[in-house]
């Protein structure tokens, strides 16, 4: 199949590469053997087209160090782009953010799969000033309902979004995050530190809640240190910058880390803890699993799977001296992080990428072999 991937994200950008960004490259990489595959992402200082990691890039919009004006003008060179091209693909994947609207559904003949990660619902209009959030939750409000055509991450946000579309749907499968196999077989060690691993953005991952939390640990527990890991969104020294020396000697920013480095801080850390106001389906999650760490996390719907299956404990969102009390719970009974541990690694076999990209791929040849 020739497949063209609409995803802004890159893992050499200046503006981030999150989990949607990890996700694509993961399948991708994987089935690039067998297909033409052509990611259309957005452009920065110095990035040039060609083959990157044995997938064809064409990079589309300005050369800018602001976001808002590089999306923009991605947003509106990438429509472009489809509308004069689309139609040599067979099929068209368009990760979906309200931030980024192509209409591609409208632009070509060929099937155009929306792909959604999760949503952000009214938090976008407590996040962001009513200038950038009120566009964006109209966006998110009417655009999905263009679309036939879904995959999902998240049953979850699948639920929600379904909930207002209209009409017959032709697909719609939850196609899951994943893991790298070889992190099931990394042994779990127990240093004096918590892990938070995701993206600095203070308001969507909690990370007010967090610090909060851990302050309220500080006299019992000295000697235990807070390590955040992740793209820089939001600056790291404007979040700990009302805690007291004491304890803010003991929240480090180890930046953004990945490969080894990664392996090395999940596989080290008493347990992993994810405070977000709002996700869809972290990856950061299924890897902490997979290492062996048990997993904190907010009790919002997206994420009430962990306590379910045992593999970790979900806070009261919001609250931080909920969030205080499961953290110290943790801290205080290591046998039972162990069993948790052993919960989460067996929970993380089931999210191999090596079967999430099959999974993918057969359904892009569901829409190929009858695209309407």
């Amino acid at each position: 199949m020739r497949i063209l991937q609409l995803i802004y994200e890159t893992p050499e950008s200046p503006f981030g590469f999150g989990g949607a960004g990890v996700r694509a490259y993961e399948i991708y990489r994987r089935l690039k053997k067998r297909h033409d595959i052509t990611f259309l992402a957005l452009k920065y200082r110095d990035v040039r087209d060609g083959q990157h990691d044995g997938l064809q890039h064409t990079f589309v919009g300005i050369e800018s160090k602001s976001l808002s004006w590089s999306v923009l003008c991605y947003t509106v060179k990438a429509a472009k782009f489809v509308r004069r091209h689309g139609d040599a693909f067979d099929i068209i994947i368009e990760n979906f953010l309200p931030a980024t609207p192509f209409f591609s559904r409208f632009l070509t003949k060929t099937p155009v799969v929306l792909q959604v990660q999760g949503i952000m619902e009214r938090h976008s209009l407590k996040k962001f000033s009513l200038f950038y959030s009120f566009p964006l939750f109209l966006v998110e409000q009417f655009y999905p309902l263009l679309y036939r055509k879904f995959i999902f991450v998240s049953p979850v946000t699948k639920e929600k979004v379904l909930a207002k579309v209209k009409g017959a749907v032709a697909l719609c499968p939850v196609i899951p995050n994943g893991i790298n196999d070889e992190l099931l077989d990394v042994p779990a060690e127990d240093d004096n530190y918590i892990l938070f691993l995701s993206r600095i953005d203070i308001y969507t991952k909690g990370l007010d809640l967090l610090v909060r939390a851990f302050e309220k640990l500080n006299e019992e527990f000295a000697d235990i240190d807070l390590v955040l890991a992740g793209y820089e969104f939001d600056p790291f020294d404007a979040l700990v910058s009302k805690l007291s020396p004491a304890v803010k000697r003991r929240v480090r920013y180890a930046g953004f880390v990945a490969g080894q480095e990664k392996v090395r801080l999940l596989s080290r850390a008493k347990f992993f803890v994810l405070p977000s106001r709002h996700e869809s389906s972290p990856i950061s999650i299924l890897e902490a699993a997979a290492c062996g760490k048990p997993v904190l996390v907010s009790d919002i719907p997206e994420l009430q799977f962990v306590e379910e299956n045992g593999f970790g404990l979900c806070f009261r969102s919001g609250s931080v001296d909920d969030l205080a009390e499961k953290m110290e719970l943790l801290i205080e009974d290591p046998s039972q992080r162990q069993r948790m541990g052993g919960s989460g690694k067996n929970f993380a076999k089931n999210f191999s990428w090596d079967t999430i990209a099959l999974q993918f791929e057969d359904a892009l040849r569901s829409v190929v072999a009858s695209p309407r």
